[in-house]
């Protein structure tokens, strides 16, 4: 009877020992989103704050997402994707990827990112007030 018992702690012993570099490790869940970019959202004309993301879906697809944003309110804005570098008030000349109107001035929100979008080139987001023809507000996007 000894020698069982001895044998079953011995047992018990080796399956609820687990070392620590498997404990260190995460497990990597494939089916879940992956945030790709990211950024601070700062003013240039408009009072704004928050933070930016470009997310992988594990559904397929990228979403561009805001979280805890809030920016002055201005008359038709639109969130564009332009090439990294393009400066705070200068006209984009053409060369945005237009993701949408801006949803509301506070809040998270997302926008969907087409395909077809190379997200090495377009690596800023700017809220561009069409009437006024001005960048309210952007974010440049950094490797996560």
């Amino acid at each position: 009877m000894l020698l069982r018992i001895s044998i079953l702690a011995a047992v018990l012993a080796a399956f609820t020992t687990v070392p620590a570099v498997a404990m260190a490790r995460p497990a990597v869940n494939a089916s879940a989103n992956v945030e790709l970019l990211n950024g601070t959202v700062r003013s240039v004309g408009h009072s704004a704050r928050g933070r930016a993301a470009v997310v992988k879906l594990s559904s397929g697809g990228r979403r561009l997402t805001l979280r805890n944003f809030a920016i002055d309110p201005g008359p038709r804005v639109r969130v564009w994707l332009v090439p990294k570098g393009v400066s705070g008030d200068s006209r984009v000349d053409d060369d945005y990827k237009d993701l949408g109107a801006l949803k509301g001035s506070r809040g998270n929100q997302e926008y969907r990112i087409p395909g077809s979008i190379d997200l090495r080139k377009y690596q800023s987001v700017i809220f561009w007030c069409v009437p006024f023809t001005q960048t309210l507000a952007r974010a440049d996007l950094k490797r996560s």
